[in-house]
Formats: structure tokens, C-alpha cells, sequence
């Protein structure tokens, strides 16, 4: 068995059990993609793929099992590389955050400000994606670290650890105006007498509030679906409804009347996402501690050593 043989495994569950592509990926031949794939289950003595007429279509779980473990093995090697580099010189590298609009817009600025200040040679790349797809670009490679709000039905992804932070406070608003606005307090029933801006409902955030919505027997007029904070509030600002939106898009500046609405609604965090066996750079550390600070770097190794017990 070769490391290359593993590596051309992790590139074709990749791609999607496309051998072209996963030939490009890794800049050699489709031929080649194939025999040594091939010479693996020989190798092996079991299928590692469900194949129709020639075709790759899955992963059998012998394939299943063997993908786990090479990415694992791809991990340890990534790991071995950034341990060699921190030694040489903390203070450079790169790592890739996958994470939501929301949070790329609000939560990130003051943690990126803090490590641009005690790490400037180190660089983040900001990579948004829908909360949904983040466990799996952890999990997949595709990104070091994601950010995201706890899914409160949601189970990490074997082979992750999840670290919840603060919890994510909700705030109804209203334009400055408004009937609500002479209420020092608001239920969900009181905005649901009037035209909701409401998130679609494909989104996480979406789903929370809609679901509770249900659960409470009410059946807001949603004049607007939008996937964005930000136009929330500015549609709320023009009176042309009222919405529900994360406490933290709020500023002074805006024009609105609010009010916290958190337990109403089910409880949701900001949280970490982290594969199990990655290498916790100092840099890496520094960031975890502005965005979750009840995370020590002591607290955070015993929870990784834990999973990796656990898986």
C-alpha cells in the first residue's frame, strides 16, 4: 500500500467519483488514477467501490472505512509539516475559516484584529459558505477551522469537536413609530399581527424561527424573504414590517426600536468546529480565545484528546 494510493482514494470520493477530475486534482492521468485504484483492491481484497457498467457511483463500506483512515493518515502528514513550521517561526503560515456571512461580518472583526496585532505574518483566508455545508468542509479538508451557530437539533460530524461559545441573542425590531414600540415587552404573537421581513426559510436561521413559529400555533404574513441581516434591517427601517434578527448586526446607528427576544426562541451558540487531530497552532490558539474565551488551550487539548478517545 502507498500513501500516493491513498491520497488518488481521498481525491476520488472528492470529486464525486470522478476519475477526470480527481486526475487533475492531483495532476496526473485518468489511466493511471484507475490502475493504481485498482492495484489498492487487489491489494486489499475487497471492493472499495460499488461500480454500474464500469462506472464508479459510491463507496462501499470497506471504502467508507479505508476513506476515514486515509484522511485521517492525510491529516497526521499536514499536521507533521505545520509542527516543522511553527518551530522555525510562529509568526507566519496560513489557515483557511469557513464560516457564514454573519459571522464573517460581525463575529470576525475584533478575533482578525487581534491576530493581525500578535500574529501579523500569519493570514486568513475567509472562505462563506451556507452553515449546513461547514462540519463537511472541516471534516472534507476544504477549510483548518469553521465558524457557525449551533444547530440546536444539529450532532457533530464523527471525527470533529464542536466548541460552544456565547450564546446567540435574538432581537425583534420595529421603525421608530411603530405600535410595538410603545410595548416594553414583545411575544412572538405581537409580531405576527403584523407583515414579517422575514429569513428564508432554507436557511439555519430560517428554520429556528419558523419552527418556532409552528410550534406556537402562529402564522406570520411574510411579505419578504430575504437571506441577509442587513436587509432586514433596512426593510424594518422603511416600515415596511418588523423582523427577527441577530442582536450582534446591531448598531447604534440604526433606526430601529428592538427587543431582546432570546427566550422565545431556542437556544443557539456561536460555535467552533475542529477536526479532532489537527496540529493547535499558537496562532490558532490565540484565535480560538477571542472568539470562544472560555476556551483555554488547556481546556481545548483535553476535549480534542477526548474525541479522539471517543472515535
Amino acid at each position: 500500500m502507498k500513501l500516493r494510493q491513498l491520497q488518488l482514494l481521498l481525491a476520488v470520493a472528492r470529486n464525486d467519483m470522478n476519475i477526470s477530475a480527481a486526475a487533475a486534482a492531483l495532476n496526473t492521468s485518468q489511466p493511471s488514477v484507475s490502475r493504481q485504484i485498482i492495484q489498492l483492491e487487489e491489494e486489499l481484497g475487497a471492493p472499495l467501490f460499488t461500480r454500474r457498467k464500469n462506472r464508479m457511483i459510491g463507496l462501499t463500506p470497506t471504502g467508507e472505512a479505508a476513506y476515514e483512515a486515509a484522511r485521517r493518515i492525510e491529516n497526521q502528514i499536514s499536521n507533521i509539516d505545520l509542527m516543522a513550521r511553527e518551530a522555525r517561526d510562529p509568526n507566519e503560515g496560513t489557515f483557511n475559516l469557513v464560516t457564514s456571512h454573519l459571522h464573517a461580518r460581525y463575529t470576525m472583526l475584533q478575533p482578525m484584529r487581534e491576530l493581525q496585532r500578535n500574529y501579523p505574518g500569519v493570514h486568513v483566508t475567509l472562505l462563506q459558505a451556507d452553515p449546513d455545508r461547514i462540519p463537511d468542509l472541516v471534516r472534507d479538508g476544504d477549510a483548518d477551522i469553521g465558524l457557525s451557530t449551533s444547530d440546536p437539533k444539529g450532532e457533530p460530524l464523527p471525527g470533529l469537536v464542536m466548541l460552544r461559545g456565547e450564546l446567540l441573542r435574538r432581537t425583534a425590531i420595529f421603525a421608530k413609530g411603530h405600535p410595538l414600540a410603545k410595548k416594553r415587552e414583545v411575544t412572538l404573537a405581537d409580531l405576527c399581527e403584523y407583515d414579517v421581513i422575514g429569513y428564508n426559510h432554507r436557511s439555519r436561521t430560517g428554520r429556528i424561527i419558523h419552527e418556532a413559529l409552528e410550534n406556537a400555533g402562529l402564522h406570520p404574513r411574510i411579505s419578504v424573504k430575504v437571506n441577509d441581516s442587513d436587509v432586514i434591517k433596512a426593510y424594518v427601517a422603511e416600515g415596511l414590517g418588523v423582523g427577527i434578527v441577530p442582536e450582534i448586526t446591531l448598531s447604534p446607528h440604526d433606526a430601529l426600536v428592538t427587543r431582546d427576544i432570546t427566550h422565545l426562541l431556542p437556544k443557539s451558540h456561536i460555535c467552533v468546529i475542529l477536526r479532532d487531530d489537527m496540529h493547535l497552532r499558537q496562532s490558532l490558539v490565540a484565535l480560538l480565545s477571542t472568539i470562544c474565551p472560555q476556551w483555554s488551550a488547556g481546556a481545548l487539548r483535553r476535549k480534542m484528546r477526548k474525541a479522539q478517545v471517543g472515535s
